[in-house]
């Protein structure tokens, strides 16, 4: 049964925290308080956009994005950061419906290159956004400390206690 009909996209207010949070739950959140205090911060950066979907007045998912300019090119970029849907609504067109609201809103900004990452192994996501017109790929490595390596310094964003 598709529900994305039924969907309410809109930008996320500090009144969606609660909510955005419940979706991260069902699908995976290390801690509470952090996810909270970086939610506050993102919602508050300047070209940082959180959408929820809302169905029945909750959050059901939510997608976010940023626009940087590019260095090298007289162009901005957007990357899609965060994307998670609630686990009781996957495969139901939400986010479809998500991922259609950011590159409509892209490209009526003039953004000419969208980037999402996802997992290699994740093809329901790959599926997804090939569906939605992503087909150029490209590498992005990570690394990861882990919490025994004592020589590291993180020299990054302080989110506030």
């Amino acid at each position: 049964m598709k529900l994305a009909g039924d969907l309410v996209i809109r930008e996320a207010t500090n009144k969606d925290i609660e909510g955005i949070i419940e979706v991260l739950k069902t699908i995976y959140l290390q801690d509470v308080a952090w996810a909270e205090r970086a939610i506050k911060k993102l919602l508050a950066t300047e070209n940082y956009v959180i959408l929820v979907a809302e169905l029945d007045d909750q959050v059901v998912g939510f997608i976010d994005y940023y626009i940087l300019p590019s260095i090298w090119e007289k162009r901005n970029e957007a990357t899609i950061n965060n994307f998670f849907i609630h686990k009781d609504y996957q495969g139901k067109g939400v986010g479809s419906r998500l991922l259609e609201e950011v590159i409509k809103r892209t490209d009526e900004i003039g953004i000419v290159e969208l980037h999402v990452g996802t997992e290699k192994k994740n093809e329901r996501a790959i599926r997804l956004y090939k569906k939605h017109g992503f087909l150029t790929e490209y590498l992005l490595l990570e690394r990861v400390r882990t919490p025994f390596q004592k020589k590291y310094k993180c020299r990054g964003i302080v989110l506030p206690r």
